[in-house]
């Protein structure tokens, strides 16, 4: 790698470029594509608008990223589609109280509608995949925006079964190409040290559309006839406004290096990051990686063949499996779009129902502050392994206290069971199922890993919500919440022997982490809690050898 400092001509090298150089003929190096062609020496950052000589010293000494005011702001747009889900949850939760009698639904016909927009996710992750390497990231998310829009006008409108689901359907398209690009689109422009953090602006603004949606369906309860309807209906205030936004931001600086246009590179780089050394010296890593990259052989054949073959790529892709399962089958989805009718059978009435999950969505919100310092501080492992056992106890609290006869002490014990099942949840798998999917995989596999993950996330969260009112049938609500604190204990075992820290290293570095493959994953894990045996130093005399 090197790294030009604005004042010096000095180059430090990369280890990896030069284990890079050992691996290919020296013909194959004089036929690739120079740095210069891929805009790496030509980055001069005295030409930038805002560059100051003086300034530029004072933020190296403080260790400035370089975070320009417009990419706070795109963070904000582009994680807008994040609080679509989270106000299309606590939306239809209310609406289940009224569109099924008003439609003349089946319990089975409105198991569709409620999983219809996570069938539709889990589609439209998978094809955002080509739509993601074709057009990039800002076209995509464009085009999930009118997808989002479309589907709630159709649900909105819906006099029939069949029209609301497939409104349902495309909505959820929308939802899907979305959760596959944002992740990316986010890890792929801040700063490395930051990355947890701003990723989690996806979990915060999902429990931000949570909210939303309890005020609204709050508001709009005692709206006759047809309240169900604005309800579904004001779920399009989020992707009008995303589409809006999204016009004014460039593309990403990767995938336009990995298409030959520098150029746009470099200016979409600057209009996220100012000009410090710290800024340069990531963008001159991200241009060295895609070097790398364009000069391997990533036809459709190797890269499927590394994926199954490979211990360290095949690593990232079972982890991204384990955290995304993880996130889904402790109930989260499920639970949140079936809240209101389990409150009814708690003993509230449909009014009460709908008024206290306002509370409890800002509850929800309350939590999702601390992962903002404890993702890049404490790490992503500590704090996933930290957080599962507190919301597992929630999950127990709650089922057991159901059994109670007392309506009072049921609903006393459900509620703070739920409450410490969410202080759990929104701290730890909530964001990181999203935060690790969005960094673990190789670039030249990143598009392939994060469809895996949100596809298998997406398609969880429809399995589970469409088989949950079965579930209760089968083993009652209790047996219901016993399950899931089962499997979330089996996750957690697994989490803790198989999953690396991903914290405060570069995307390009994060794959060392995953070196070896699973089971040398497992050792280095299990060998970092073994206790030290240390030898009094004290003791040793210089020059003396024990």
């Amino acid at each position: 790698m090197q790294v030009h400092h604005p004042d010096t001509e000095e180059v430090v090298k990369s280890p990896r470029r030069s284990a890079w150089k050992l691996h290919h003929t020296s013909q194959e190096i004089d036929q690739s594509p120079s740095k210069k062609e891929l805009g790496y020496k030509k980055f001069d950052w005295k030409e930038a608008a805002d560059y100051d000589e003086d300034k530029s010293k004072k933020d190296a000494a403080s260790e400035d990223q370089g975070t320009t005011s417009l990419l706070k702001f795109f963070l904000f747009v582009a994680c807008v589609g994040s609080s679509m889900f989270g106000m299309d949850q606590a939306l239809l939760s209310s609406v289940a109280l009224f569109a099924p009698e008003a439609l003349h639904l089946s319990s089975n016909e409105w198991s569709w509608i409620s999983s219809g927009a996570t069938l539709g996710a889990t589609f439209g992750a998978i094809v955002a995949v080509p739509f993601n390497w074709l057009v990039g990231r800002k076209k995509v998310l464009m085009l999930s925006s009118l997808l989002y829009i479309t589907g709630v006008v159709m649900a909105t409108a819906a006099k029939s079964f069949i029209v609301l689901l497939l409104g349902r359907v495309i909505m959820g398209i929308g939802m899907g190409t979305e959760a596959m690009t944002i992740p990316i689109y986010i890890s792929e422009v801040v700063p490395k040290s930051h990355r947890g953090a701003h990723l989690n602006i996806f979990n915060s603004l999902y429990n931000l559309g949570v909210l939303f949606g309890d005020v609204v369906d709050a508001i709009f309860i005692h709206v006759h006839p047809g309240s169900w309807r604005y309800m579904i209906g004001s779920g399009a205030i989020g992707p009008i406004l995303q589409l809006a936004c999204v016009f004014f931001f460039p593309e990403s600086p990767r995938w336009l290096l990995k298409n030959g246009r520098k150029e746009d590179a470099q200016k979409a780089w600057l209009s996220f990051r100012r000009p410090t050394p710290i800024s340069e010296q990531e963008y001159n890593e991200m241009v060295e990686r895609v070097e790398e990259e364009m000069h391997e052989n990533t036809s459709s054949w190797i890269v499927w063949k590394e994926i199954f073959t490979k211990p360290r790529i095949r690593a990232t892709f079972m982890i991204g499996l384990l955290v995304s399962l993880a996130q889904q089958w402790n109930g989260a989805t499920a639970l949140g779009y079936y809240e209101p009718t389990i409150f009814t059978e708690l003993g509230l009435d449909t009014f009460q129902a709908v008024y206290v999950t306002v509370p409890i969505g800002f509850w929800m919100l309350l939590w999702t502050i601390p992962p903002y310092f404890l993702l890049d501080k404490l790490g992503r492992r500590k704090t996933l392994l930290f957080t599962f056992p507190i919301f597992i106890i929630g999950l127990i609290i709650s089922g057991t206290t159901i059994l109670q006869h007392s309506p009072k002490k049921k609903a006393i014990g459900f509620f703070v069971g739920l409450a410490l099942y969410y202080i759990g949840y929104e701290q730890g798998i909530s964001p990181l199922a999203w935060a690790l999917n969005g960094e673990i995989y190789e670039l030249h596999v990143r598009n392939i890993g994060m469809a895996w993950g949100a596809s298998t996330l997406l398609g969880s969260a429809f399995v589970s919500t469409y088989t949950f009112s079965r579930q209760v049938a089968a083993m009652s609500l209790p047996g219901v919440f016993g399950l899931y604190a089962a499997l979330s204990t089996i996750f957690w075992i697994l989490l803790f022997f198989f999953l690396p820290e991903t914290g405060n290293v570069t995307l390009e570095g994060v794959r060392d982490r995953f070196e070896g493959g699973l089971l040398q994953i497992a050792k280095r894990n299990w060998k970092s809690i073994q206790p030290q045996n240390h030898k009094d130093a004290s003791l040793t005399l210089p020059g003396i050898q024990r």
